[in-house]
């Protein structure tokens, strides 16, 4: 009777976590913020890697410069990104994906430059 008690409850805990997976039908306000989430993270870890190869392709000199240009799109990202609210500071993840997804963009557009034409300097600012 445990046995399949506790199956139940992994079986009833896998379908939910399936279903909270399925971001292409989300069913409610939960469903859509861990697809953000999720999203989210995958689209840092995707601009962590672009970055770390297109650092591998610069100078020194222009390493400085994109160094200085991520730091200041990571500031820009999070004051745009973020407010204050009567319980604290709040972190708008929608805001935070797409800006994300518009430096992937703008990094995988330096990195073709850099395989085609060269690392342009002024590019990098």
């Amino acid at each position: 009777m445990k046995t399949k008690l506790a199956l139940g409850v992994l079986l009833t805990g896998l379908s939910w976590a399936a279903h909270a997976d399925n971001c292409d039908h989300v069913r409610n306000s939960y469903d859509a913020v861990h697809c953000n989430n999720k999203m989210y993270v995958n689209a840092d870890n995707e601009l962590n890697k672009n970055y770390q190869e297109l650092q591998s392709k610069l100078s020194t000199q222009q390493k400085s410069i994109l160094k200085h240009s991520q730091l200041v799109w990571i500031k820009n990202r999070d004051q745009s990104c973020s407010g204050e609210s009567n319980v604290g500071t709040v972190i708008y993840t929608v805001c935070q994906l797409h800006k994300t997804q518009e430096r992937n963009s703008w990094l995988r557009e330096r990195l073709r430059e850099c395989k085609t034409i060269g690392c342009k300097t002024s590019s990098l600012d």
